[in-house]
């Protein structure tokens, strides 16, 4: 059956990969919530956003529905009226949008990571009392256990260790919120590690997580990475998170579970040779 799948975050890095792989993928709807003023203009940022990519674009008005509201919003900033109808169609929802800086005030980043999840969870309740949720697909991190060591269950999430930063401990705030939600509807919890460049092509649009330093070292602004060489460096490719999510969503099988998307310890770079390699790709260009 075609379904109509609500993405937030098809602006973004990883969700815009996701939207690719649903429109070729599958033959499913795909309204695309944007933060915008109105559908025109969630139109022209899903345009601008990718226009490397003109089999997506070519969707738009077809087979993807931009639609402007705002996660921070009570009903997600949309109209009653339109609120009401998108609840009764839904047959999907990918969480993809996030804030993802390290350093943001707490209470900035509950807005999204926290606050926006509890509002996409009301239209999904709602969405479930109409007609029937298929899937309810959150994208976490791999960090939401912060600073706890040793081995730790999937559902045993705590606080009691404290997070490195905001970002970590309110995507665990948010995640819980999700996981209270197993009980009503079908869900699936992603948790990939750094997310970076195509593993093709190193293709990339958001210079943020393990780039920021990077770019701060070939520069010459930062002499010096604060790390072991031998640290493992825990990223991993986004065309797998994004395969892995756009499948998973509609596997019966991954309803109730959390995939931790990484990469096995030992296939890691290290420090040393990730920072080997940066200069000698700086010396070719």
């Amino acid at each position: 059956m075609r379904g109509v799948v609500l993405l937030t975050g098809a602006t973004g890095f990883l969700g815009a990969q996701v939207a690719r792989r649903l429109l070729s993928n599958t033959e499913h709807v795909v309204v695309a919530l944007v933060r915008a003023r109105d559908a025109a203009e969630a139109k022209r940022r899903l345009e601008r956003a990718w226009q490397d990519w003109p089999e997506a674009v070519r969707h738009l008005g077809g087979r993807v529905e931009p639609l402007a509201g705002d996660l921070t919003l009570p009903g997600l900033g949309l109209a009653s009226d339109a609120w009401t109808g998108l609840a009764g169609r839904v047959t999907h929802v990918i969480h993809s949008a996030a804030e993802l800086r390290f350093d943001g005030a707490l209470d900035e980043m509950r807005r999204i990571n926290v606050q926006g999840v509890a509002h996409l969870l009301e239209l999904a309740h709602a969405a479930n009392r109409h007609h029937g949720l298929s899937r309810y697909a959150h994208i976490s991190t791999a960090y939401v256990a912060g600073s706890r060591a040793g081995e730790v269950a999937e559902a045993d999430l705590t606080d009691e260790y404290g997070f490195a930063n905001t970002y970590e401990q309110t995507k665990y705030e948010g995640e819980l919120l999700v996981r209270a939600a197993m009980a009503s509807f079908p869900v699936s919890v992603f948790r990939p590690g750094m997310v970076v460049g195509d593993s093709a092509n190193g293709e990339i649009r958001s210079f943020n997580t393990v780039y920021v330093p990077l770019r701060l070292y070939l520069s010459g602004r930062l002499r010096l990475i604060p790390s072991r060489p031998d640290l493992r460096v825990n990223m991993v490719p986004v065309d797998y998170v994004a395969d892995a999510v756009a499948r998973l969503a509609f596997d019966p099988r991954a309803a109730g579970a959390t995939f931790h998307l990484t990469v096995k310890s030992e296939r890691l770079p290290t420090a040393k040779v990730l920072l080997e390699t940066a200069r000698r790709w700086a010396k070719k260009e």
